[in-house]
Order: C-alpha cells, then structure tokens, then sequence
C-alpha cells in the first residue's frame, strides 16, 4: 500500500480551505497534540516495595477486598513502568495486618523491617465508592486517596505526598445490576492504579 505524500495532504487542504491553510486547526491535518510529563517521584527504581492501603470500617464492610485490589492493581501497573521496582506479595501484608490490628500505629520503619522493603507506598485510602451520588439504582465508580512515599533509609517522614482521585465512568453513571458492579469496580480501580502509577514515571497524555 503507498503512503500518502505530505504534500498531497497539504494541496488537498488548500483546494478545500483556500490558499491560507494554517487558519485550519492543526489537529485536522496531523491528528490531536500529545506533550510528555515528568515523573514527580523517581525514587521506586531498583527499590523493594511495600504498599500498604488503610481502609475505614465503612469502606471494609460494603467492599471487602477492595484494600487488596487496589494494592494488587497498583503494584501491577507500576511495576510495567518504573524500572526493577520489585513488590512485596501482597497477600502477606494482607495476613499482617489482620493479625495485627493496631497495625497504623506502627512507625512505618517497623512494617518495613517486617518485608525487608526499602520503600513503603502508603495509601489512605478515605473515599471509595461504586454508587452514583444522591442514586439508589445508578453506579459511577469514586476513589480518592493520599498517597505517600517513605525512604526507610531515611528521618522516618514522607519523602513524597500526593492526592489521586478518580471518577468512572467520566462521562456518567451506569445503572445497576451485579454484573455491572464487579466490573465498574474493576475499571474503576484499574484507572485509579494508573493515575496512581503516573506519579512515578514519564508519560504523554493527549490534548482533548
């Protein structure tokens, strides 16, 4: 198949738009602008890490393995982007802290003795949500959440805060059944994990 000469592409857009073709928007001729973002945290390259979500009561009665989830996600989505980051199995911290109730009171030091991490990524995890807000039968997925960054070779504070919040579907709410709230919930968290995860590597994102 021939590929298509630029200027071909350009003389059409003058028969079509008069002589003056850079009136037209860019995006018309060479599709929409991207730009590159930095990183806001670097320091999970080549590290051992520990993420560790904390969950209110609430959130643990109406969605029990969503403190699970979003680590497991979270880990996954990470680890395709940040190099060498290694993750401790989640399902240990998991065991962790449910034999260890007072787990959030623990110098974070502690806890990553316990998985020989040299980083923790703590996630507090305060709104999580798979219902349409003021809406008993419609579903829009809610997550928002601190996430902190600390360097166990470090004074023992968070080198590296930041707030992620993410709402799915963006463009509204879906209505209800089961079948639709296991996999919103599974959306929802996956795109929480990515917004998460853009944190800590490079990355286009794309002119709307």
């Amino acid at each position: 198949m021939r590929k298509f000469n630029c200027t071909v592409l350009l003389a059409a857009a003058m028969l079509l738009g008069g002589c003056n073709i850079f009136e037209w928007p860019l995006f018309v001729l060479f599709g929409k602008s991207s730009s590159r973002v930095k990183a806001e945290y670097t320091g999970l390259k080549n590290q051992r890490i520990a993420i560790i979500v904390a969950t209110g009561p609430g959130i643990n009665f109406e969605y029990p393995y969503a403190r699970t989830n979003v680590a497991l996600a979270s880990a996954q989505i990470i680890g395709k982007h940040v190099k060498k980051a290694q993750f401790v199995a989640q399902d240990k911290i998991e065991a962790f802290q449910m034999e260890n109730l007072n787990w959030a009171t623990l110098p974070v030091e502690t806890i990553a003795q316990k998985f020989n991490a040299t980083r923790i990524l703590y996630l507090d995890l305060y709104h999580f949500t798979m219902h349409e807000e003021n809406s008993v039968h419609l579903l829009r997925g809610n997550i928002r959440s601190t996430a902190r960054v600390y360097e166990i070779d470090g004074d023992g504070k968070a080198v590296y805060q930041t707030e992620i919040g993410v709402e799915w579907p963006e463009h509204g709410p879906r209505p209800m059944s089961e079948a639709t709230m296991a996999r919103l919930q599974m959306e929802t968290i996956v795109k929480f994990a990515e917004r998460l995860a853009r944190k800590f590597h490079n990355h286009k994102i794309t002119a709307k």
